[in-house]
């Protein structure tokens, strides 16, 4: 287990010192501090492609030359793990390191990363200092949670392209009877006589939440209807036998990333979908295989923001946001990175539409 160790004491002295000299850092919320520390994102698969793409960019040696001086190492920890598979966060000035694993698994799902940064603020240990998240702030957050949306993702519908449901357009009503059980076959929406397999994210995902809070708007398993589950975006963890007479959301950018060869392709065949009577009807997605872009409009029902969160009593919070936020006053220049629009490109690659914040920055601060 990663924890907090003397080495703080010694460490805030130092970083007292680092910031009377390193000060002026271009494009950074703050400056400097003199410190190498270890700075760990944990928490929703639906971003953690794209953080991995905004994490590596803050690594790299441009990054290292222009604005991340001390060097800092930012870390995505994966929210799976196959079985035996270890992933370890290095220690820094702060904590030991941390081996995720049997005896420590992944936070997985947006629910599961704002717990991990939460125990990490109220412990003082430094475990994680970025929670991924695909939902917006809970009632149960502590108020010393700071939500940078970055970009906006979308949420439809998926099944096999070869499948029962092939080729379809569904309703919102429609969609909505599939998961409360009064829909039970393809052929009652214009599909192939085949029952219709019911699926939902793990418990824990922010799509999950999204999908059936704002989507469907309820809860399916209070439904008389079967509901079965899969790792979010990961067609293969839907049983093969189920494949062709399954339905269930799926990221429109976890989509799009996976079939333009930017993230590991699992989607096992399947599409995504029109959704109509939702505020936008027509394909969610354009263009074709390593070249498709988002086609959905924030008017869109299934739209929604991501987050990079961070807490302001963790030991490593302004190096977190020096990467993926800002702070009030900012603007594109002074910026993270991230927030100051340089990623823009990147964001569009792993199939997000950017966002318009405030004095000219590519987030919104929540």
């Amino acid at each position: 287990m990663r924890a907090r160790t003397t080495r703080f004491l010694g460490a805030t002295a130092i970083a007292a010192c680092a910031c009377l000299t390193l000060t002026g850092t271009a494009s950074a919320v703050a400056p400097a501090n003199g410190l190498e520390e270890v700075i760990a994102a944990a928490g929703s698969d639906t971003t953690v492609d794209i953080t991995g793409a905004i994490l590596a960019n803050a690594n790299s040696a441009a990054a290292k030359a222009a604005w991340n001086t001390d060097p800092d190492n930012y870390v995505n920890v994966p929210p799976v793990l196959a079985a035996g598979q270890t992933f370890t966060v290095p220690a820094d000035p702060f904590a030991d390191e941390v081996v995720y694993g049997s005896n420590l698994p992944v936070p997985n799902g947006s629910s599961q990363g704002k717990a991990a940064l939460k125990a990490s603020a109220e412990a003082g240990d430094g475990k994680i200092d970025i929670a991924r998240s695909s939902s917006a702030r809970g009632s149960s957050d502590p108020a010393s949670f700071e939500y940078f949306a970055f970009a906006t993702d979308g949420v439809t519908w998926s099944s096999s392209a070869t499948g029962s449901g092939a080729g379809l357009t569904l309703t919102l009503a429609q969609l909505r009877g599939i998961y409360d059980g009064s829909i039970t076959n393809w052929n009652q929406v214009g599909g192939a006589n085949s029952p219709i397999s019911v699926y939902l994210p793990q418990t824990g995902s922010g799509t999950l939440s999204f999908f059936t809070g704002t989507v469907l708007g309820f809860d399916p398993t209070t439904k008389p209807v079967t509901i079965k589950r899969f790792q979010e975006h990961d067609g293969n963890s839907i049983p093969v036998a189920d494949r062709a007479k399954a339905i269930a959301p799926f990221s429109i950018a976890q989509w799009i990333a996976q079939g333009n060869a930017v993230t590991a392709d699992k989607r096992a065949g399947f599409t995504v979908n029109p959704l109509t009577g939702a505020g936008f009807n027509g394909s969610p997605v354009a263009g074709s295989a390593g070249s498709y872009t988002p086609a959905f409009t924030t008017a869109f029902l299934g739209s929604r923001s991501v987050y990079n969160i961070v807490d302001s009593r963790t030991p490593s919070y302004d190096q977190a946001k020096r990467a993926i936020g800002f702070d009030a006053g900012d603007s594109a220049s002074t910026a993270s990175p991230l927030c100051g629009g340089q990623l823009a490109t990147t964001i569009q690659r792993y199939g997000f539409l950017t966002v318009s914040g405030p004095n000219g920055l590519s987030c919104v601060k929540s």
